[in-house]
């Protein structure tokens, strides 16, 4: 009965770290500061491309910026 009761309590734990999202990288201060310009320039989907700092759905994700 042990082994059953072990058992079941080692499944919750694995079921529940499972379930828990994996945390999303922060943003530098340098990808901050080229989401906001192209956001206020409204140059994201022509600028950011280019100059490759930060993807445009990062921005979005985790800044509300340069949603499409």
């Amino acid at each position: 009965m042990k082994k059953v009761a072990a058992f079941g309590l080692l499944f919750l734990i694995v079921f529940i770290i499972a379930c828990v999202p994996p945390e999303q990288p922060l943003l530098s201060d340098m990808q901050i500061t080229a989401c906001t310009a192209a956001h206020d320039a409204r140059t994201c989907d022509s600028r950011l491309p280019e100059v490759g700092i930060v993807l445009q759905e990062e921005c979005c994700q985790q800044l509300g910026k340069c949603c499409p």
